[in-house]
């Protein structure tokens, strides 16, 4: 039977909002969403908040999920890589004599992610064979061919302007890591040399499903997506 252990990386110190992964998102906890959505899942066997600190790790104990170890401090910095941070979380339950097959990583700022897309990812990968990780990933809203640029002389300028004049459905599709969610099976993170993986199996989030939360105003605009999306549901009595 398929062993999975679900780590949501929840370091303190964020600089633009503070305390983000814990801010308060529509009058819960931000980090309260994605847990949530881990449990629904009933995917994993173990679902583990990585966080060097006390406080956080109160948050996702009041949630149900007590935080077993807290994270080094080496790996709580700015420059710790996240397969670091799971490498070493596999590592520590491997010591308490758990190992698990799959490894999913689920970002505290993911509040609009479902239970469906974690099971989904998992899905993905093995159908795909287990030959790369999965990335969660959505599509661009525009061409980004049709890019622009503010240059040092407040001009804007097409950043591609071979490319200007290309009709959209020209335009091949392309993606960006929607900052959601990553599985990974445990020869996957193996490696200690890796701190990038450069190719995944692609798992597409709906674009709704996207929040990239680093300014008030992103955090803002999630909200008001989020609630907006609840009332779409209850409107046709899908909620």
């Amino acid at each position: 039977m398929t062993r999975r252990l679900a780590i949501i990386p929840a370091r303190s110190g964020s600089s633009r909002i503070r305390d983000k992964n814990i801010t308060s998102f529509c009058g819960r906890p931000m980090l309260t969403y994605p847990l949530a959505a881990a449990r629904e899942s009933g995917m994993y066997n173990e679902i583990h908040v990585s966080t060097e600190s006390t406080h956080y790790a109160s948050v996702a104990a009041d949630e149900g999920h007590p935080v077993a170890f807290l994270r080094d401090k080496a790996l709580a910095q700015n420059h710790a890589s996240i397969p670091a941070v799971l490498r070493w979380v596999v590592a520590q339950y491997k010591a308490r004599g758990e190992t698990f097959d799959e490894i999913c990583m689920i970002m505290a700022t993911a509040p609009l992610l479902e239970a469906s897309d974690l099971i989904d990812g998992h899905q993905a990968m093995n159908q795909a064979g287990g030959v790369h990780p999965v990335l969660a990933i959505a599509s661009f809203p525009a061409p980004v061919e049709r890019g622009l640029l503010i240059g040092d002389d407040a001009v804007v300028r097409f950043a591609h302007p071979d490319l200007r004049f290309n009709h959209s459905q020209d335009c091949l599709p392309q993606y960006f890591d929607a900052g959601a969610f990553a599985v990974f099976t445990a020869a996957h993170l193996q490696d200690e040399s890796v701190r990038v993986y450069e190719t995944y199996t692609p798992y597409i989030l709906d674009r709704h499903k996207v929040t990239d939360i680093n300014e008030p105003e992103d955090l803002a605009m999630a909200e008001v997506l989020y609630l907006g999306l609840k009332a779409y549901a209850r409107d046709r009595g899908t909620a």
